[in-house]
This record gives C-alpha cells, structure tokens and sequence, in this order.
C-alpha cells in the first residue's frame, strides 16, 4: 500500500491547482512562468505553445484523482498516489524556486541566478523520477480498466516524459551560468542532449509496454517535446530544430513499438 489516504491525495492535487494558478495567471503579483522563461532561453526551450501540456496532465490526473479517491481502484491507488503525491509537491516546490529567479537576469550574479536554478533542476529531476517509479509500477502490473487506462496509466506516462524535458532544460539554465560548463549550454551541445534525451525516453517508452497507455502517454510526451523545438524559430538554431524534428519521429516510433510489443509482453 502506499500509505496515502484518499484525502492526502486529493488536498494534494488541489494544492498542485493553486500553486500553478497562482503562476500561470500572476495572482498576487508573482512572474508567470512564460516570463519568467522568456528571460531565461535556452537553445532546447520549446515553443510558448509546448507547456499547453500541463492542461492535459493536470485535467486528467484531476479525473484520476476522483477515480482512485472514490475507492474504484484500490489497486491503482497503492500503486501510483505515493509517486504522484511527491511528484506534485516537487513541482510546486520547482515553482516557488523558479518564481524567485530575477528578472531581467542581467545584472544578477551567477551565483544568484545558480541559487535558484540549480534546486530548480534537482527538483525537476527527482520529480521526473517519482512519477517514472509510478509509470513502472503501473507496466509490471495488471491491466486496469478503460478509466484506468485513460486517468491514471496515460497521464502517468505523460507527466513522466514531460518532465524528462524539463529537466533537460533546467540541466541547460545552469550549464549557462557556470563558465567551465556553458559549452554544455553551446546550439551543438543542445543538439546532443535533444538526442540523448529521445534515446533514453524510447528506452522508457519501450520498458513500459506492459502498460501500452503508459507507454503511449511516455513517447507522445517526448514527441511533443521536440516538436515544441522544432517550431521555435525565434531563438533555436538550426542544428537543433533539424535534430529535434528527427527526435520527434524516433519517439513516435518508440510509441509504436511498445504499443505493438505490449500484447505479447502480456
């Protein structure tokens, strides 16, 4: 059992709201995120468009957490409220780090700027690992059923392969502030890690094809990524728009592999 109550749960989830309510829409006076990025760039940073993924993660982990609260999955609650819940407070914890950084950047020291972006990083990558505990916990286990699949398995995937990306990108702002590592922060460098990245996310989508939904929601996440790279033409070279359009394809072709393999893994 994972130990959280169906309350937990569902304060937790209504807390993950809150907090990026308050950030999306500037409540109280804080930066939005898309501000907050804008100042930041990056050369793997997505299109504004891209982050429209959150609305589906969090409108269909909504739907999950009214599935697995209810008491209709006992078995899916055991498996997956624990990593959801610590995935969402370390994405409400990435927001209130990420919400300080200054703005405009320059003018801020480094070690300032590190001061914020450095957690934020960590975060984004021990949340990426919660939420990849709970994906395959979900592929070792037996399928659920069509609100099952729908409200917990894909947006596990989904949530999961997002925040890969992110954290790729958080990786990215701190390379950018430290001199012996901003070569990793170079169009060449974000061209690799663009690849690595889609390399280790068609490896995941693959090891979750016992949960075809999961694994879906894994590669769709990765896909839409670079995609969201690719489209930026404001301040992405061309190095990484070309890798990321191929990115892209190899994800969708990890999403199909694990689609078709899932069946016969059964």
């Amino acid at each position: 059992m994972s130990g959280i109550s169906p309350t937990v749960l569902t304060a937790s989830y209504a807390g993950l709201i809150a907090v990026n309510a308050v950030y999306g829409r500037g409540i109280f006076g804080v930066r939005t995120n898309g501000e907050i990025s804008a100042a930041y760039p990056t050369n793997v940073t997505p299109s504004g468009p891209t982050f429209a993924i959150w609305g589906p993660i969090f409108l269909l982990q909504g739907g999950g957490t009214v599935a697995l609260a209810s008491g209709g999955d006992a078995a899916r609650m055991a498996l997956v409220a624990g990593p959801w819940v610590a995935t969402w407070l370390g994405e409400c914890m990435w927001q209130g780090v990420f919400g300080v950084l200054p703005v405009p950047q320059e003018g801020s020291s480094a070690i300032r700027k590190l001061a914020s972006l450095a957690p934020a990083a960590a975060i984004l990558g021990a949340a990426h690992r919660q939420m990849l505990d709970a994906a395959l916990a979900l592929a070792g286990a037996p399928a659920g059923g069509l609100v099952g699949t729908l409200v917990v398995d894909f947006p596990t995937g989904l949530n999961a392969g997002w925040l890969a990306a992110a954290t790729g990108i958080g990786m990215t702002l701190v390379a950018q502030q430290v001199p012996p590592l901003q070569s990793l922060a170079s169009p060449e460098a974000g061209a690799l890690l663009v690849g690595g990245l889609t390399a280790y996310g068609a490896a995941a989508t693959i090891s979750l094809a016992g949960s075809p939904a999961t694994a879906l929601g894994y590669a769709a996440a990765t896909a839409w990524a670079c995609r969201g790279i690719a489209s930026e033409s404001a301040k992405t070279l061309p190095v990484v728009k070309t890798t990321a359009a191929l990115c892209a394809w190899v994800a969708v072709a990890a999403g199909a592999f694990a689609l078709a393999w899932g069946p016969l893994k059964r």
